[in-house]
């Protein structure tokens, strides 16, 4: 009976011994784990989720398109034929990336920038579903992460290009740009973003000598999206017409 409680009161210890040490090792793991855990520092994203759904034929192709109000004064309206420049539908990475069921045409709009020698497209096309407007985004997105390099098309044929961060940051959630920059004779720089507002997709694209200003594609999408999502983006919540006239586009 004796030896009966010698090897009960062992067997506690063991089993008191090995609680402490995964208790204390706990402990060790927490503090190496929170420590460099609690040094990182977290910079959430200003960009806005919508309510797709909610969104879907609220606004028109047309509203969706670059207008002369969205732009500074130095820029006028160019030649619709460079419309087919624009990014919606095209090769990314070497990807072809499917444009969704169209419900309606491919619409663009062309400005020109004589200053700087810049043109700047703006494309919208209305889908048959806002999933398949926020997925063709997921798949672009997708699609650049594949390469740093590419042959990128232009006015004058494939460049080969480096693809960079697009400019300033994105208003919305389901959202894609990129830059890319010309590593060939001349220099040239391509900046573009595509949007899933609804089932609209919005594309702007800007191509030049030089980069834009780090906002200048920001103000544009920002004014953009006060035309089809008031409620998030007009100044007071104040609602702003949804039907514009393209500036010398389809």
């Amino acid at each position: 009976m004796v030896r009966a409680l010698l090897r009960a009161r062992l067997q506690l210890a063991r089993v008191v011994t090995l609680l402490l040490l995964l208790a204390v090792s706990g402990v060790a793991l927490g503090l190496l784990v929170s420590f460099p855990v609690s040094r990182l520092q977290f910079n959430p994203s200003g960009a806005i989720r919508l309510d797709q759904a909610n969104l879907v034929g609220k606004a028109d192709t047309d509203a969706a398109l670059v207008a002369a109000e969205d732009l500074p004064v130095e820029w006028v309206p160019g030649d619709d034929a460079l419309g087919a420049f624009g990014v919606l539908g095209s090769t990314f990475c070497g990807t072809e990336v499917d444009l969704p069921t169209g419900l309606s045409e491919k619409k663009s709009v062309v400005f020109d920038n004589p200053q700087t020698g810049s043109v700047l497209i703006g494309q919208a096309l209305r889908v048959d579903k806002w999933q398949a407007a926020r997925d063709y985004v997921g798949q672009v997105d997708r699609a650049l992460k594949d390469c740093d390099e590419f042959y990128a098309r232009s006015f004058t044929g494939p460049v080969r290009s480096r693809i960079e961060d697009p400019p300033g940051s994105p208003a919305i959630t389901d959202a894609v740009g990129a830059t890319y920059r010309s590593l060939e004779d001349p220099p040239g720089v391509t900046e573009w973003s595509i949007l899933a507002v609804g089932d609209l997709l919005v594309a702007v694209v800007v191509t030049g000598p030089e980069e834009t200003s780090e906002q200048f594609i920001d103000t544009v999408e920002n004014r953009i999206l006060t035309r089809l999502d008031p409620a998030n983006f007009a100044p007071s919540g104040s609602s702003t017409t949804t039907t514009t006239t393209s500036p010398g586009g389809n």
